[in-house]
C-alpha cells in the first residue's frame, strides 16, 4: 500500500453534489464501474484482500473506505461501517465512490488495478444483493447491562468479507479500556481473533500466526482471559494434543506460542487474575480435571489434579470454566460423567470448597448442559451462561455472598457459548447459534 502519497481520499462530498452525481449517471451504462476480480486487486493493495479490517488507522474494510464517505455514499443502507458490510455490499458502495470521485480515489492502489479502465459492471443483471442466510454455527454477540438488561443477539461478520463467522468454538475476555478481544475456531480448524473496541466498532477476523513458524494455529480447543495490564492471555490445545500459550499484548502485538510442558489435553479454560497470574484447567486425556498457575514471571506450577465428590481422590469432567474474582478467589464450573453442571471454589489462599451440585431451571435440582461459559464480576458476583440439553442458551448469577440468582433462558439456541465480564459491571456474551 501507497496510501501516504494519496491521503486525503474518499473524502465525503456534498448532498448536492452527490445527487448530481447521481443524475449525471442515469443511463450512463457502467462507464463508471470495475469488476469483481479489479476490485479484488485494488483490494489486495489497500488491505491484503482483508475486507473485514479495521486497523484503527480511520479507513475500512477492503477497499479502505472512511466512515464519512461511506455514510455519505449511502453504506449505512448495508452496515454501520465499511468492514461490518459484505464484500459485495462494499463493492456496491465502491462503485457509487467511483462514479462520483473517479479511480483517483483508491490512489497508486486504482491505477495498478487498472480501475480507470475497466468499465465491466461487477455485478450484471443484479438489482439487489442476495441476502446471506444464516446457519448453525454462525457466531453471535450480545450484551447484558448494568442494569440487567439485555441487547438482542446480532451476528458477527466473518473473515474475509463474508456475511457470517461459522465457528466449532468461541471464546471472548475483557480488558481495562472497555475492549473485548475474541477468539473463534474456523471451519480450517485454524483460531482466528478480532477486538471489539468500548466505541462498539469491531476489527476484522485475522487469522493468528502457527507455532514454530507455521502459517496458522490448528486448535482443538482454546481459551482466552483479559488481564489488569491490557494483555490478553492465551491458552490453546494445538492438533498435537499438546498444551500452548500465547498473549496479545496491549498494543496489539502477539508474543507467539510456547508449549506448556508435554502434557496433552482434551478441554481448556482460563482465568486472569488482579495480581497478574493466571489458573488454567484442563481436562487430560485420562478425562481427569486438573489445576495449574501460571505466575506472573511467567513460570508454572505442575498440573494438579482437582479432587472429585465427596472423597473421589480426582474429577471426571466433560465441559469447564474458569473466572477470576477481584479477591483472589477462582470459581469453577464442570460438568460431570453423569452431564450436570458442579460449582467449587478456589480460594485465594489455595483452599478448595469442593464441589456442590447446581441447582436447575425451573425449580429443577440439577442442570444438564453441553457448554459452559463463567466470568467474574467487578461487584465479586460470578455470572454464567450454559446451552441445556434442549439447545437454549441459560444464564445465571451467583453472588458475592453465596447465593444464587437461578437461571432463565435467554431465548437464544446456541451449540457453544461464552461470556466475559467488564471493569463497568456489563458482560458481553458469545454464542454458536443451532
Amino acid at each position: 500500500m501507497s496510501r501516504n502519497a494519496r491521503r486525503p481520499r474518499l473524502s465525503v462530498i456534498t448532498a448536492t453534489a452527490l445527487a448530481a452525481i447521481a443524475l449525471s449517471t442515469v443511463g450512463a451504462g457502467s462507464a463508471q464501474a470495475a469488476s469483481v476480480a479489479t476490485w479484488d486487486k485494488v483490494a489486495q493493495c489497500e488491505s491484503t484482500g482483508n475486507w473485514s479490517i479495521n486497523t484503527g488507522n480511520g479507513y475500512y474494510g477492503g477497499l479502505q473506505i472512511l466512515k464519512s464517505t461511506w455514510d455519505g455514499f449511502g453504506g449505512r443502507a448495508y452496515a454501520a461501517y465499511p468492514h461490518q458490510a459484505t464484500k459485495q455490499q462494499q463493492i456496491l458502495i465502491a462503485e457509487k465512490i467511483l462514479a462520483g470521485q473517479g479511480a483517483g480515489a483508491w490512489g497508486s492502489c486504482g491505477s495498478a488495478a487498472g480501475l480507470a479502465y475497466d468499465h465491466a459492471d461487477p455485478y450484471p443483471g443484479d438489482t439487489a444483493a442476495p441476502a446471506p442466510v444464516s446457519k448453525a454455527g454462525d457466531v453471535y454477540h450480545a450484551s447484558r447491562m448494568t442494569d440487567g438488561s439485555w441487547t438482542s443477539f446480532q451476528a458477527l461478520n466473518g473473515f474475509g468479507g463474508a456475511a457470517f463467522f461459522n465457528a466449532s468454538q468461541e471464546s471472548i475476555a475483557a480488558t481495562p479500556d472497555g475492549s473485548t478481544q475474541t477468539l473463534a475456531t474456523g471451519n480450517d480448524g485454524k483460531l482466528y481473533h478480532t477486538a471489539r473496541y468500548a466505541d462498539r466498532s469491531w476489527t476484522g477476523w485475522s487469522p493468528l500466526g502457527g507455532y514454530d513458524g507455521a502459517a496458522g494455529f490448528i486448535a482443538k480447543d482454546q481459551a482466552i482471559t483479559g488481564m489488569a495490564s491490557g494483555d490478553a492471555q492465551v491458552m490453546a490445545i494445538g492438533n498435537d494434543g499438546r498444551i500452548y500459550h500465547n498473549a496479545r499484548f496491549v498494543n496489539g502485538t502477539w508474543q507467539g506460542w510456547a508449549p506448556v510442558g508435554a502434557w496433552q489435553a482434551k478441554k481448556i479454560a482460563t482465568a486472569g487474575l488482579a495480581d497478574g497470574s493466571m489458573q488454567t484447567l484442563i481436562v487430560g486425556n485420562d478425562g481427569n480435571l486438573y489445576h495449574a498457575i501460571r505466575a506472573t514471571d511467567g513460570t508454572w506450577t505442575g498440573w494438579n489434579a482437582v479432587a472429585g465428590l465427596g472423597t473421589a481422590t480426582t474429577f471426571q469432567a466433560g465441559q469447564i470454566a474458569i473466572a477470576g474474582l477481584p479477591n483472589g478467589d477462582t470459581q469453577l464450573l464442570a460438568t460431570g460423567n453423569d452431564g450436570l453442571v458442579y460449582h467449587n471454589l478456589r480460594l485465594a489462599n489455595g483452599t478448595w470448597q469442593g464441589w456442590a451440585k447446581v441447582d436447575g431451571y425451573g425449580g429443577a435440582t440439577s442442570f444438564a448442559a453441553t457448554s459452559l461459559a463463567i466470568t467474574g464480576m467487578p461487584n465479586g458476583d460470578t455470572q454464567m451462561l450454559a446451552v441445556g440439553n434442549d439447545g437454549k442458551t441459560y444464564h445465571a448469577a451467583r453472588y458475592a455472598a453465596g447465593n444464587w440468582q437461578g437461571w432463565w433462558a435467554t431465548g437464544m439456541g446456541a451449540q457453544k457459548v461464552a461470556i466475559a465480564g467488564l471493569s463497568d459491571g456489563s458482560a458481553q456474551m458469545l454464542a454458536t447459534r443451532n
